[in-house]
């Protein structure tokens, strides 16, 4: 299934389970009820930021309206080939999911992350207990809480609490990293 058929399919079908309108999801995650409805019929594409501000409305982890549920794994090895995920973009950043765990007390998220240079991003506060951890490829990152951001170069890793508004920048040069989301189930 492409991907923009899935993401309406999840959105749909969290929003069902929640017993929340169309009406209601569009106002609370501030966009317009015909823009949601297109997004659920898989007839329009999603920017990040209007897929982080659905899942929050949702009370949902980003990956579970990227992604199928996953299929029981038999052990063996899980290869991800480049491309081969759902890539969402938005104004300053690109994120593709590589791969999600949950062992019904942590749930984890895997994202090749790129953000574009000369570009920033203010992630609004995720839901209580959620840790994001990264881990810089390429270029200049600036990235941790908005309030103590912290500079981070090629082999460098941060991880900091996510539940405050924090930012991802690239100031001079376009930047690559691995981008680990940690919900608590």
């Amino acid at each position: 299934m492409e991907p923009v058929k899935l993401v309406g399919e999840n959105l749909r079908a969290a929003r069902t389970r929640r017993g929340l309108s169309l009406s209601e999801v569009a106002r609370q995650a501030g966009i317009g009820k015909g823009t949601l409805s297109e997004l659920e019929a898989g007839n329009r594409n999603p920017t990040l930021e209007t897929l982080y501000a659905l899942a929050t409305v949702l009370g949902l982890p980003l990956g579970r309206l990227l992604a199928a549920e996953p299929e029981p794994r038999d052990g063996g090895a899980l290869h991800v080939h480049r491309a081969a995920g759902p890539e969402i973009s938005g104004r300053a950043a690109d994120v593709e999911l590589l791969d999600s765990v949950d062992d019904g007390r942590t749930r984890l998220e895997i994202y090749r992350l790129h953000v574009r240079a000369g570009t920033r991003y203010t992630s609004p506060a995720h839901h209580p207990r959620v840790i994001e951890q990264l881990h810089v490829h390429t270029g200049t990152l600036v990235t941790g809480p908005e309030s103590d951001p912290r500079i981070l170069g090629p082999g460098d890793y941060i991880r900091f609490d996510a539940t405050v508004p924090h930012v991802y920048e690239a100031p001079d040069d376009a930047t690559t990293a691995t981008l680990v989301m940690r919900y608590p189930d």
